[in-house]
């Protein structure tokens, strides 16, 4: 059996790392990668409008909920609100895979707007409330698991 010299095992462990890096490069180039936000840049210079909609929000007396139990979402406003005087969107955003986010506009009744989930993929969603009513703008923001 012949002896592999110092010399030649350097060069073969140089080739092989060499080999399992670009293997890894070119793995990890293939992979689909979601960002949180396409533009979140912008969004966390924004961050203290979206603080100050928050707190708005939260000045309501009756705050607004949100239920779901795998057929419909369900979002309830606060009572002292005209259902013609708010506009807005409704977005159910999925972390995981954006290519599954939804966007409703807002089109209350009776204080309530209630949106059929049940061919959504089961999992983790968020759902964030834009809204605005007397030139005020407001955001809600909740997690459900449908």
């Amino acid at each position: 059996m012949k002896r592999i010299s110092w010399g030649t095992g350097i060069v073969i462990a140089i080739v092989v790392f060499v080999i399992l890096v670009l293997a890894q490069t070119i793995f990890l180039m293939n992979q689909k990668v979601d960002l949180v936000e396409e533009d979140y840049y912008k969004k966390g210079i924004d961050f203290q409008k979206q603080i100050d909609k928050e707190e708005r929000s939260n000045k309501y007396s009756d705050q607004i909920e949100i239920y779901s139990d795998g057929e419909i979402l369900l979002i309830v406003f606060p009572q002292e609100i005209q259902d013609n005087l708010v506009s807005g969107e409704i977005l159910l955003y999925r972390p995981s895979d954006s290519s599954l986010d939804m966007k409703f506009p807002i089109q209350l009744n009776d204080k309530k707007q209630i949106i059929p989930v049940s061919s959504l993929k089961k999992g983790f969603w968020r759902v964030k409330l834009n809204w605005s009513y007397n030139n005020n703008n407001y955001y809600k923001e909740s997690t459900i698991n449908f």
